[in-house]
Parts: structure tokens; sequence; C-alpha cells
């Protein structure tokens, strides 16, 4: 079942009616651009549904650096390693 998204401030809704409503296997989004609409993403995965969706960018980095969509691909962690470890690293 194709939902229609009569303006896109409100995707974000649309696709939490989607499984509150239709239980679907599958939720395929296009443009995933907010930071609404990245929580409601993770709302769709916890519910156990199966999500393909796009969002701009030109290479991963711009995603990783985007603070409101890179939860799409887990986030960011920092970490500190030794002196030794970056020298073997190169």
């Amino acid at each position: 079942r194709r939902m229609q998204v009569p303006k896109t401030e409100l995707q974000y809704k649309i696709m939490l009616e989607a499984i509150e409503n239709h239980m679907p296997q599958v939720i395929v989004i296009d443009e995933i651009g907010t930071k609404l609409e990245a929580l409601a993403t993770r709302t769709i995965a916890e519910k156990g549904v199966q999500l393909v969706g796009t969002t701009h960018g030109n290479c991963l980095e711009n995603l990783i650096k985007n603070p409101s969509l890179s939860d799409l691909i887990g986030g960011v962690q920092y970490v500190t390693i030794s002196d030794e470890e970056a020298k073997r690293r190169g």
C-alpha cells in the first residue's frame, strides 16, 4: 500500500502511522532528511519492520557528519588509542 505525504514536514508522522495502522513487513521511504524522520526509522526498526530509505549526500562522510542523520548508520563513537596502536595503524 502506498501512503501519500501531503506535506514534507509530516513525513515522520506518516511513517509512524504506517506501522501503527497497517502492520507492514517493509517500509520504503524516499529522502529521510530530518531528525524526526531519523527517530521514526528507529521506532520502525524496534517494531521489527524492515526499512529501505534514501538520504542525500555526496559520500558516506556527509552522512556521518550530519548530526540529524548519523544515527541511520549507527552513529559515531569516539575512542582513545595508545601511541603504539596509532603507529601500528599508520
